[in-house]
């Protein structure tokens, strides 16, 4: 809401003792406060709705002043805020603050694939971070004994497996998780030379 008075629009707060609530019945309360206490000074004055027309902020352009303009017969303040070049120092940290963004979520969306299950052999696979250790331990004691054996736990149930079929596994498994990283690192460059898009996060991932 912005304050009306004598023609001129002003961005003022709505004073605490008037109905501040969102109600159209509050709001149409607002656009005429000659009901108002004359010793609150506000009878000649009114608070009307604002109606944004700035359009799109361009390219390594920032916010400026803004002019509010009054549509009498709407009683709505129409508000353009000027767009400014931004400085070099402003590119800059707009720059950093969007790559550290597409950063994280990359670095969310690797994880979620990541540690969302992999099927090797038939076998769907937990591949949560536990999991992966845990099968990496068990290829180090498969490669030290050809006769090793376990039974390892499925997201299906328990599965007996050979040394030779835990290496197996274990390699598949380490291929998937690269794949992941492999995809984020693309999606990094994406960002760094300016192509990504949301499009592309969702894509690309191995299956």
């Amino acid at each position: 809401m912005i304050k009306v008075e004598n023609n001129i629009a002003t961005r003022e707060p709505v004073p605490y003792f008037l109905d501040q609530s969102a109600t159209p019945e509050a709001l149409a309360s607002l656009l005429d406060l000659s009901w108002t206490d004359p010793q609150f000074g506000v009878q000649d004055a009114a608070w009307w709705p604002e109606e944004d027309t700035s359009g799109e902020l361009g390219m390594n352009k920032k916010w400026g002043a803004e002019v509010l303009t009054l549509d009498a017969e709407r009683k709505v303040v129409l508000v353009k805020r000027k767009q400014v070049a931004m400085t070099a120092g402003e590119k800059a940290a707009r720059d950093e603050e969007v790559t550290a963004q597409w950063a994280d979520q990359i670095a969310a969306r690797r994880f979620q694939v990541e540690t969302g299950g992999v099927t090797v052999a038939g076998v769907k696979l937990n591949t949560e971070r536990d999991s992966q250790s845990l099968l990496t331990g068990a290829a180090f004691a498969a490669s030290i004994d050809p006769d090793y054996r376990i039974k390892w736990k499925a997201e299906t149930g328990f599965v007996d497996l050979t040394g030779e079929q835990i290496l197996g596994i274990a390699s598949q498994m380490r291929a998937f998780v690269q794949a992941c990283f492999n995809r984020e690192a693309e999606l990094l460059g994406a960002v760094a030379d300016g192509s990504i898009t949301s499009e592309m996060l969702e894509g690309g991932w191995p299956p």
